[in-house]
């Protein structure tokens, strides 16, 4: 290593905390926003809690509490058993998870406890952008809007279907 240069800034990063070790070179302080409790992991490329979090190995034996470990097994021997209803890769999200989508890049909506995808149609809604945006991210329960949606606008819903809400094992 050349004398300006810096080792990457994850030799700096504990592996306990996202924050800088004070003795490294590097000139800014990262914090880590995401809930160590659930899957929900921050921006930060950088991060290691969050870097281990997506990169956790998937077994069995070993679950955590947002998925069936019996569902899934029984899926694996018998492929095609899923609920016919929902896409194939529909997961289940807490809300640390689902309120960082809360933006026009990127805006999911809650309606009871199913998650919906919301980004593609936020321009052309007839309510305009800001009705979207204003319950995006779990801000608030959409089910009592879409009572007024005509019955067209309900089944075109359906197919952005993303995954079902599940409490944060820190609030269980």
């Amino acid at each position: 290593m050349g004398a300006n240069t810096f080792p990457p800034i994850s030799d700096c990063i504990s592996s306990h905390s996202s924050m800088i070790n004070p003795a490294c070179p590097h000139h800014e302080i990262i914090e880590c926003d995401a809930c160590p409790y659930c899957r929900d992991v921050c921006e930060n490329p950088d991060c290691l809690p969050c870097q281990k979090k997506q990169h956790k190995p998937k077994h069995l034996g070993c679950r955590g509490p947002e998925t069936n470990w019996l569902v899934e097994a029984f899926s694996i021997i018998c492929p095609g058993t899923a609920d016919s209803n929902d896409r194939s890769h529909s997961k289940n999200y807490t809300m640390c998870q689902l309120k960082r989508h809360n933006q026009a890049d990127s805006a999911w909506i809650l309606v009871g406890d199913t998650i919906y995808d919301a980004t593609s149609f936020i321009n052309s809604h007839p309510g305009g952008k800001m009705a979207i945006l204003r319950k995006a991210g779990g801000a608030a329960d959409c089910a009592e809007d879409m009572e007024f949606h005509s019955k067209r606008a309900q089944k075109e819903l359906k197919k952005y279907k993303i995954g079902t809400l599940i409490r944060c094992p820190r609030c269980i």
